[in-house]
């Protein structure tokens, strides 16, 4: 990866409403040419070369910098969009951004229900957390996150599977499932 490359990839991110494909190391990858070209710049004693290695350096942070922040904000929007009950779209997520959406989803989630729904809420810290509902799948569904955090899914109509509540009820009110009796 160098600086051309991540010129590219911040102009792709930034002209695409949807989150680009970087690859799921792509901070792993990053953080380690940074520390390799820091590396080199500390074997450098020519001031004018090293002055330019360390301004090349300096650009590569910023890049990284702007394609992380481009990313950030469109992780933001789509953790709004998952909480309101939309369709994840969880590809093209590097590892580290997929873990910031979850823990968004869980806060935004908590936020909202002990907003909206303050007498359940209640309820489930009485019983000591996010209950949970089974309920069968009507149609094929993408992975969710899930109140507790946990991904669920990919799902097919006809599964029968227990979720966190709030989960279940989204997908049963939209008409993606149906409640399930178990005894």
């Amino acid at each position: 990866m160098d600086i051309r490359e991540l010129r590219e990839l911040l102009r792709k991110e930034k002209a695409s409403p949807y989150l680009q494909d970087i690859g799921t190391d792509f901070y792993s990858r990053a953080r380690g040419m940074l520390q390799e070209m820091l590396e080199e710049c500390r074997g450098i004693e020519d001031f004018e070369l090293l002055s330019v290695k360390l301004n090349e350096l300096e650009n590569m942070r910023n890049l990284i910098k702007a394609i992380y922040e481009t990313r950030e904000n469109k992780i933001v929007n789509l953790a709004i969009y998952i909480v309101k009950g939309g369709e994840q779209e969880l590809e093209n997520l590097t590892d580290e951004e997929r873990e910031v959406l979850q823990r968004l989803v869980e806060v935004l989630r908590q936020g909202r229900e002990e907003v909206l729904h303050p007498e359940e809420v209640s309820r489930e810290k009485e019983e000591g957390g996010v209950g949970f509902m089974t309920v069968r799948i009507l149609r094929d569904l993408p992975q969710i996150v899930g109140a507790d955090g946990r991904i669920y899914g990919d799902f097919k109509a006809e599964d029968v599977v227990t979720l966190p509540e709030p989960n279940a009820r989204i997908l049963v009110e939209r008409g993606d499932a149906e409640r399930v009796s178990v005894k």
